[in-house]
């Protein structure tokens, strides 16, 4: 794995295909599941302006991790999908350890934002960009896959030295794991902490980093999620 990353190779953006007009979203189930109010319009016009959205990625920026969106049926007119909460795995000894980690990380964020009058509920620092590149889509599914209890968010578009900074000490109590790709607009924070330019991945949690070339990802993903963890 390349510890310090990436590839100066711009996203490539796709243009999303429009549903045709009057074309419905309906949620069932728990709507507790989303990050906010808003968030169920917003997933909602995802859905309508992207004929091929990712149900995955759209998840990760807008349903709370303890709960799963589903896609129950699909017409030319008509979308449904189905929100519940996750089945809680039964506990056992080994992970008892965890979960009292997990508690005391949980108390800490909340001391946090009780000093800095935030939340971890939706800010410009919790959503992320709207569009991504089929690479970095990969990427946050692969990410999800390795850790379903953290949210993850694309900040491509937004990386440069200073908000580099910002995102990382924002999320610092949260569970919001930021990635990113290498581009000519934050190449300023890709090349400092990569050693090889075909590193063009950056994950980021809790003020740390890893940077890794995608067409290696499926060799180091678990290498490189080894920093989102309980610390």
């Amino acid at each position: 794995m390349e510890q310090q990353e990436q590839t100066n190779a711009p996203a490539q953006s796709t243009q999303p295909a429009q549903q045709a007009q009057g074309f419905a979203v309906y949620i069932e189930g728990d709507k507790a599941g989303f990050v906010s109010k808003s968030a169920v319009d917003k997933f909602k016009l995802a859905v309508k302006s992207n004929g091929n959205f990712d149900l995955v990625a759209l998840a990760s920026q807008y349903v709370k991790p303890e709960f799963q969106i589903t896609q129950e049926s699909r017409t030319d007119r008509e979308i449904k999908f189905n929100i519940v909460a996750k089945p809680k795995a039964k506990q056992n000894q080994g992970s008892y350890s965890s979960d009292l980690k997990e508690r005391l990380r949980e108390k800490l964020g909340e001391k946090y934002n009780a000093r800095t009058n935030s939340s971890t509920k939706e800010t410009k620092y919790t959503i992320g960009q709207a569009d991504s590149s089929d690479m970095i889509k990969d990427v946050m599914k692969q990410v999800q896959e390795k850790r379903p209890a953290y949210r993850i968010i694309d900040i491509t578009n937004i990386l440069n030295p200073e908000t580099y900074v910002e995102y990382q000490k924002a999320n610092y109590y949260t569970n919001i794991v930021m990635v990113a790709e290498r581009t000519v607009s934050n190449e300023s924070v890709f090349a400092p902490r990569s050693n090889s330019n075909k590193s063009n991945i950056m994950v980021m949690y809790q003020g740390s980093y890893r940077t890794f070339d995608y067409g290696l990802a499926n060799l180091v993903m678990d290498s490189a999620v080894e920093i989102i963890k309980t610390k």
